[in-house]
């Protein structure tokens, strides 16, 4: 039996996705780097506050992050070549030598390959945590400590090395410990302050809009004073102290503020988003800016990030992404391919081999 589905979750991880695409649209300035302060860490928090650990040996939660996780990077990331390749198709930009060969290592290695890069860190956060859990019997301080320890070894590493790992296992480094958080944050050890922030709408509202609104100005201070937004792909953690407790911050408050606006309409299209992930930077953002409105981007794209005509061609760039985007979505649910985007296969492709044992039997 599948377990229900937590519906606010559901929606602040649509919302969370649109924030990645309209942010990759942006220049820079405060309004990136407040968006990509928490936009990356949100998503590690939600995850741990899904994540079930209890009663799973290591070779089923294994088995079940596999799935998730890493058939999604391999084929989403053969997807992504594609779709950068009819981009450059579109644009008669012919393709650089090797491309196809070229673009396959980089699946494979996935070195921060297109922005599909954080699943597998989502996958070694959630093999680290499961060890901690089992090695500490679920007791959250000791988990906590673990994942702090692990933050120190990635901060050392970034230090010191500031290199990407195979598989982006060095941005699990940062991600683990947000990824207890929202473990934490719904422990049944942790039950009353959970209920009490999540239990009313308005509650979540007066509590996370606040923690939004001190998370901006906090990003704002840190872009000013350090030339730089924090940034999970580059490892951009300069002033420790001030990114790391602003991401959580920032994490906390959009769960909460989505908790307080939840519904059905918007918790549905969650089941696009690896999609979404996948598709719009390296193969819609282009087509539209270069086809389908070059004009209105010559217009535009020397203009300031605040300017009114910029971010209105930012979002209707959004919307065209969600429409052409959410086609694609439908195409591969209702393919062989559902796996690559967590579906299940279509019974249609299913019924010839179950025929087929019958015949045989």
């Amino acid at each position: 039996m599948k377990p229900k589905r937590i519906e606010y979750i559901d929606v602040a991880k649509f919302a969370a996705i649109l924030l990645i695409i309209f942010s990759h649209g942006l220049k820079e300035g405060h309004l990136l780097a407040f968006l990509f302060s928490f936009h990356l860490p949100v998503f590690f928090f939600l995850n741990g506050m899904t994540l079930k650990m209890e009663g799973n040996t290591f070779g089923d939660f294994l088995s079940k992050k596999l799935r998730r996780y890493i058939v999604p990077m391999f084929g989403l990331g053969i997807l992504c070549v594609l779709s950068e390749a009819l981009a450059y198709t579109l644009l008669n930009v012919p393709l650089p030598d090797n491309y196809y060969i070229i673009g396959l290592s980089r699946v494979i290695n996935q070195t921060r390959a297109f922005t599909i890069w954080f699943l597998p860190a989502l996958f070694f956060t959630d093999i680290i945590l499961f060890g901690f859990h089992k090695l500490f019997k679920d007791r959250l301080i000791p988990m906590g400590l673990g994942a702090l320890a692990v933050l120190a070894l990635g901060i050392a590493f970034t230090l010191y090395y500031n290199v990407t790992l195979v598989w982006n296992s060095d941005a699990a480094l940062f991600g683990t410990v947000f990824t207890y958080c929202g473990y934490a944050f719904r422990h049944a050890k942790l039950s009353r302050i959970y209920g009490f922030l999540t239990g009313n709408r308005l509650v979540s509202l007066l509590v996370g809009i606040p923690l939004l609104v001190a998370t901006y100005f906090v990003s704002v201070y840190n872009y000013d004073t350090q030339i730089a937004h924090l940034e999970m792909f580059l490892r951009i953690y300069k002033a420790y102290y001030i990114t790391l407790p602003c991401a959580l911050m920032g994490s906390l408050g959009f769960t909460l503020l989505c908790r307080g606006i939840t519904n059905p309409v918007l918790a549905k299209p969650v089941e696009a988003n690896l999609a979404l992930l996948a598709l719009h930077q390296g193969c819609v953002f282009p087509i539209f800016r270069y086809v389908v409105a070059p004009q209105w981007w010559n217009s535009v794209a020397y203009m300031p990030a605040t300017d009114p005509h910029y971010l209105a061609f930012n979002f209707t760039m959004l919307l065209f992404a969600l429409a052409t985007i959410g086609i694609a979505h439908f195409a591969i649910k209702f393919s062989p391919f559902a796996p690559i985007i967590n579906q299940p296969i279509p019974d249609f492709y299913r019924k010839p081999f179950r025929k087929a044992k019958v015949l045989d039997s």
